[in-house]
């Protein structure tokens, strides 16, 4: 069995930031995979990478990450690259994983040793930011006290055990009513997790110091971890804030390297890693999991958006002890949403032929083979592409 094509099967959607592809054999089986970026550049960067893969042997997903991160680049006289050259090896590592699951019949968890556990938390992933109120108001609105205990306790009804809010720098006595109306909502056991991010990091004035004096005033809403506090690269920032910071710090999304990963987890500089398989490969992703794992350190990816991303994660920390939840789209901030709603639900729900089961805020293993997901589902793809993009202020 050969490789004998690879392609981006919505490419001819410019705007969508998940490009989709497929690794397909001479023998007409079919791995599948995903990224997060702009489709445009990663159907060329793929265009100029399948080369070096076509002919060769699908299950070894290993030996051909290093072809293409290796290979690939020195072809071009540098190494060590990441960004978008990233993300498109590592759609096609995660379809090479899918397709080597499928090609022996066995899900991706037992190719890579076998599973320590059946089922993962979720956390619902949401946002402070008010879309409809944003669009009605033609600027940038967040959301009332109200509608965040609302939404808090539909997260909560659909049986969430966690919760995390898209923050940003927004801590003042006014914001933290509504992170007051939220932990009032949904009580004390439900896990409560802020994300500061991008672009918020990216202020000129913002430093160690008033981050960590941030995290000190969200002491009594009782946060299982603040994310992105500080620029993704800042790993002497984050081991500062991290000694000196009560409340677990979260960082990953952004880092692309096993080196990048391998510097907070060597300097124990955050509590929680959080690695993205659309963003590295699972090969990676599954080196920098164990690493954690043995530095004491969590394992908490990024990225809700997709089946393809929860099957992957879901897949991989499994097989480890410190993959303590995943991150899973949370609905119900985007009912009603022009755009959002609609793209959220397909590439959640119908995107592929068997998306991970969610049962009462777990998202429960998968034994069917590869990824467990099948094949991505024609008529979706076919709805993704006729989806009219919102631009929100």
């Amino acid at each position: 069995m050969k490789i004998a094509e690879i392609r981006v099967i919505n490419g001819d959607q410019p705007r969508c930031q998940i490009p989709l592809v497929e690794v397909e054999t001479d023998t007409g089986l079919i791995g599948i995979g995903a990224t997060q970026a702009p489709v445009k550049p990663i159907a060329a960067l793929i265009a100029d990478i399948a080369p070096l893969l076509l002919g060769q042997d699908p299950t070894s997903p290993n030996r051909l990450w290093r072809t293409m991160n290796e290979g690939w680049q020195a072809q071009r006289g540098r190494g060590g690259e990441g960004g978008v050259a990233i993300n498109a090896m590592a759609t096609i590592d995660m379809a090479l994983w899918d397709l080597t699951g499928k090609a022996h019949n066995v899900p991706v968890h037992k190719l890579m040793g076998g599973a320590v556990k059946d089922r993962i938390m979720a956390y619902a992933s949401a946002t402070a930011y008010d879309y409809t109120g944003s669009l009605k108001n033609g600027c940038t609105t967040w959301k009332t006290p109200a509608q965040l205990a609302t939404e808090s306790r539909a997260y909560v009804e659909e049986g969430f055990k966690a919760i995390k809010f898209g923050w940003a720098n927004r801590f003042t006595p006014a914001d933290l009513e509504g992170l007051a109306a939220v932990r009032e909502a949904i009580g004390p056991d439900i896990r409560l997790m802020l994300d500061f991010g991008c672009p918020a990091y990216h202020d000129d004035g913002w430093t160690v110091e008033q981050a960590l004096d941030v995290v000190k005033r969200l002491e009594p809403y009782d946060l299982y971890f603040f994310e992105e506090a500080l620029h993704p690269y800042d790993v002497e920032g984050f081991a500062s804030l991290t000694a000196g910071a009560r409340t677990r710090i979260a960082t990953g999304e952004s880092l692309v390297t096993q080196r990048d990963f391998d510097r907070f987890i060597d300097g124990r500089a955050v509590d929680v890693i959080q690695p993205d398989a659309k963003q590295i490969g699972m090969t990676v992703f599954q080196c920098v999991a164990r690493h954690a794992e043995a530095a004491g350190i969590l394992c908490i990816p990024h990225s809700p958006w997709s089946a393809l991303a929860n099957a992957a994660h879901l897949q991989i920390l499994s097989t480890v002890t410190n993959g303590a939840m995943i991150e899973y789209v949370a609905m119900a901030g985007f009912r009603g949403v022009p755009y959002m709603e609609t793209l959220q639900e397909i590439m959640s729900l119908r995107l592929v032929e068997t998306p991970p089961t969610l049962n009462d805020g777990w998202l429960e293993l998968s034994d069917r083979p590869g990824l467990g997901l099948g094949q991505f589902v024609p008529d979706a793809i076919a709805e993704l592409a006729e989806l009219e993009p919102v631009d929100f202020p």
